[in-house]
């Protein structure tokens, strides 16, 4: 029994990611060998019947890339895909994150859809959107790309000639708004794997508002509450996902807000933190749900 491993290939030329090669050597643990395979070496033929090139749909298939179209083409062939493309999809878009857990009684920060553009649209259409959206969360204001990770495509508007400059800059990449949460720089992020959270932290950063590693954030071990713990693991089931990273904030009362889920989250930082394996936990949960549907 064995699967293959997915990641971008693109995005990693020349040999797979340090996550894949972590869950690699954890499959090689739990007697399930993984093969991994760049999505640059797979051809999706969509035809009378979807077919794809280079892989079996016997086996299973871990997907470690944002490629939805292709893990929606290998779930078409049969095949068992962990995360499932439209969990994948839900957390890769912002937008769809929020709406997909709207109405479920998880607490998040107030969150505005910016409207649809074009190339080559003209700033004025939008002033009225910007104007309200100003009334509604005041500054500052946080503006959030709806397709970005590790912090990057997240920006601080303090005032409306910020704001105007942030979505000239955004051109046609939908984006959403969100009010601003303090205190900036601080996050706590869940692991959830199945339906247990296997491993939390707090991310700090004194010199940003956002917390994120990859920016210079540091970590130390976090024990979730039982709230906490609900709203992670209730938040992954919504978006149907197999594992992923819950990223919480705290209000000025401490209570708990949804931030952000993420499909692939990764896993070295928040490891060397806890001490826990957070690789070997995913491929333990996948032999457990691959023995139970080879049954």
């Amino acid at each position: 029994m064995g699967g293959y491993i997915i990641y971008n290939g693109f995005w990693n030329p020349k040999q797979p990611p340090e996550p894949v090669r972590a869950l690699e050597a954890a499959g090689r643990k739990v007697g399930l060998p993984l093969l991994p395979l760049p999505n640059t070496m797979l051809l999706a033929d969509m035809a009378q019947d979807v077919q794809v090139a280079g892989f079996s749909a016997a086996d299973f298939v871990l997907f470690w890339d944002k490629d939805v179209r292709l893990a929606k083409a290998m779930e078409r062939c049969g095949a068992r895909v962990y995360n499932p493309a439209e969990g994948v999809r839900l957390c890769d878009d912002k937008a769809a994150t929020h709406l997909a857990l709207t109405g479920h009684r998880i607490p998040m920060p107030r969150t505005l859809v910016a409207p649809m553009t074009y190339l080559q649209m003209e700033l004025d259409e939008s002033r009225w959107f910007l104007r309200r959206a100003v009334d509604i969360l005041g500054f500052p204001m946080v503006v959030k790309e709806c397709y970005g990770s590790l912090g990057g495509q997240v920006y601080l508007a303090k005032d409306l000639p910020a704001l105007e400059e942030l979505v000239s800059h955004m051109g046609p990449r939908p984006f959403i708004l969100q009010e601003f949460i303090e205190p900036a720089g601080r996050d706590v992020r869940l692991y959830v794997v199945g339906d247990k959270v296997v491993a939390a932290m707090q991310r700090r950063s004194d010199g940003d508002f956002r917390a994120n590693v990859a920016l210079g954030g540091e970590t130390v071990p976090y024990t979730p509450t039982d709230e906490e713990v609900w709203m992670a693991l209730r938040s992954c089931q919504l978006l149907g996902l197999d594992f992923g990273g819950v990223d919480l904030l705290h209000d000025k009362n401490g209570a708990p807000l949804l931030c952000e889920v993420n499909s692939n989250a990764h896993m070295a930082g928040i490891s060397a933190c806890t001490g826990v394996d957070v690789a070997l936990c995913i491929m333990q949960y996948v032999r457990e749900q691959e023995q139970k549907r080879k049954k």
